[in-house]
């Protein structure tokens, strides 16, 4: 039997692994494009990079964990379906409890590395991208510069560039125009060829500027204006201010577990069921792999053609459908239109009734083709005395 085990488990863990990899990949390639950029135009250091996939590996795993836990049962029982390997290990005497006992701990072990993930890991991975996210928009904002457009967020400048490259951790500005509009009526316009614009802190950058000349004008006296030219000159400018978050709930997925119950007896009853749904989602998403493990025991059981395709169509189409009535849930306990646990976990009480009574039906099958299979050998019996 310790046989038998060890080759059930070894042929769904092969393929939950290729399916957690696989629908992590997917769920990367959202921010792929944004992280290549990165890359390409140097902007950004090595090490920040690596830092912003490990970061978001966490949260695209509450949901690929659940994922792989489906592909790895169907996929890995619907190619021993179709290669009669059910059907002889059923003429060998394990039944469909059997197979239950045996993929459960496959489940179990999924549910705690997905409970641990999603409790402790993510939320300190949330919030730790969160602090590098911001940390990289005040050190790459002079990359975000966009050519031929007036900026007047800065605070007493206006700023126009020509034309943008970049180079190792800086950006050149090709033809700049900044104005300091410090003193009304009458600004201070500098015009420069090229500047060297490099990080200078968290809320500022630093200008290099080469080849240009400062306009001045004299409030007192109008008819007066200078024209000073340089070769070089640096200056400061002060980033924008970032504009705080209008409502406080949207980092709660950076809330530690024990933090995010505490706020849950938030005196703001709206507040409080947002907090609340968010915990019970931490509990929910793990829970997942226990309920995906009875939808997908009596279904790949009960495959008989198509083998790993279909398996993996199959998986597509639940995986769908689990997500649609989970997300469907949150939004109506968001809304006040259903309590927040009933709507957080109403996908794992739809999924875990159905795959009950698909294991009471494939259980039911089972038996009653053994019966059959009793009935037909001693019929043979008898036709044979």
């Amino acid at each position: 039997m310790r046989i038998f085990t060890r080759y059930i488990l070894k042929e769904i863990l092969s393929h939950g692994l290729i399916g957690i990899a696989v629908f992590t990949f997917v769920i990367f390639m959202r921010d792929l494009s944004r992280v290549l950029e990165l890359v390409v135009r140097n902007s950004a250091p090595i090490p920040s990079v690596a830092e912003l996939f490990f970061l978001t590996l966490p949260a695209a795993l509450t949901v690929t964990l659940p994922m792989g836990v489906l592909v790895g049962i169907l996929i890995g029982l619907s190619r021993m379906a179709a290669d009669s390997e059910i059907t002889a290990m059923r003429a060998a005497g394990i039944g469909v409890t059997k197979f239950v006992k045996i993929i459960a701990i496959f489940g179990l072990v999924a549910w705690l590395l997905a409970l641990g993930n999603n409790v402790f890991l993510a939320p300190r991975s949330a919030a730790a991208l969160a602090r590098l996210q911001t940390n990289l928009m005040a050190s790459q904002a002079s990359f975000e510069v966009q050519p031929r457009v007036f900026y007047e967020d800065f605070k007493n400048f206006v700023l126009y560039v020509q034309d943008t490259t970049t180079a190792s951790g800086a950006a050149i500005w090709k033809n700049v125009f900044l104005a300091d509009i410090t003193t009304p009526g009458a600004p201070k316009i500098t015009l420069a060829a090229e500047a060297v614009v490099t990080s200078s802190g968290k809320d500022s950058m630093h200008l290099h500027m080469v080849n240009g000349e400062i306009h001045e004008a004299n409030v007192r006296a109008p008819e007066q204006y200078t024209i000073t030219t340089f070769n070089e000159t640096d200056t400061i400018l002060n980033l924008p201010p970032v504009p705080k978050p209008v409502r406080e709930l949207v980092p709660v997925q950076q809330l530690n577990t024990g933090e995010l119950l505490r706020q849950t007896h938030n005196s703001n009853k709206e507040f409080a069921r947002w907090y609340w749904i968010e915990f019970n989602r931490r509990f929910a998403l793990p829970t997942a792999c226990l309920v995906l493990v009875l939808i997908g025991i009596p279904l790949g059981l009960s495959s008989k053609k198509g083998g790993k395709g279909a398996g993996f169509v199959l998986t597509i189409v639940l995986v769908f459908v689990y997500y649609f009535i989970s997300v469907t849930g949150v939004s109506l306990a968001r809304s006040g239109k259903l309590p927040p646990v009933l709507g957080v976990w109403l996908a794992n009480m739809v999924f875990a009734l159905v795959g009950l009574l698909l294991l009471w039906s494939v259980d039911k099958a089972a038996i009653e083709s053994g019966l059959e299979q009793m009935l037909m050998d001693q019929f043979k019996n008898w036709a044979y005395l």
